[in-house]
């Protein structure tokens, strides 16, 4: 690819983040410990109403990062040759965004075992925050671990040879003789 398709694909991964786990810790902090201060009549349909619009941002954002993470995580394995660390990590953060896309999806969902989830929504956020938080620690640790490019096959079938090659040209001794 090019580079404005890493860019393009650094950005899907980037904003969706910012967008989920902002949503996140306002629902957490803000929207949750308002619903006490509402009454039961009047809070039902103002959860519902949230939880539909929430549930399509979280989606969307949950699936712009899968396939973004998975593009750059490809990316970056075939242009360097990376640690044992780097891709330790790489896995735990994997399998943490999995964790979360799934909580953040039971958080939205509408089936009766969400709804009992949801019943302990609190819990829930601030353990799905938590994992958000330690995902973008762990990137941020990941980006100043060394990597080194790896060199392509094709460029060194291209890189110059210095040839030195003889030519002898017949003398006209050896041509009479």
């Amino acid at each position: 690819m090019n580079d404005y398709t890493d860019i393009l694909f650094r950005w899907l991964h980037i904003l969706p983040a910012i967008a989920l786990v902002g949503g996140t810790f306002f629902m957490r902090f803000a929207f949750v410990p308002s619903l006490a201060s509402i009454d039961e009549a009047t809070r039902e349909p103002l959860v519902e109403s949230v939880r539909a619009r929430w549930a399509k941002w979280v989606m969307a954002g949950s699936g712009l990062l899968l396939l973004s993470g998975l593009y750059n995580a490809a990316r970056v394995s075939i242009q360097y040759q990376l640690s044992p660390t780097y891709n330790g990590l790489l896995l735990v953060k994997i399998l943490l965004a999995l964790v979360v896309f799934y909580l953040a999806a039971v958080l939205t969902g509408r089936s009766e075992s969400a709804r009992r989830f949801q019943q302990q929504r609190q819990k829930w956020l601030t353990i799905n925050l938590l994992l958000a938080v330690t995902i973008v620690c762990i990137a941020g640790v990941m980006r100043f671990l060394p990597r080194e490019e790896k060199v392509r096959e094709a460029s060194r079938v291209f890189q110059p040879v210095a040839v030195v090659a003889e030519v002898t040209m017949p003398t006209a001794e050896v041509a009479r003789g």
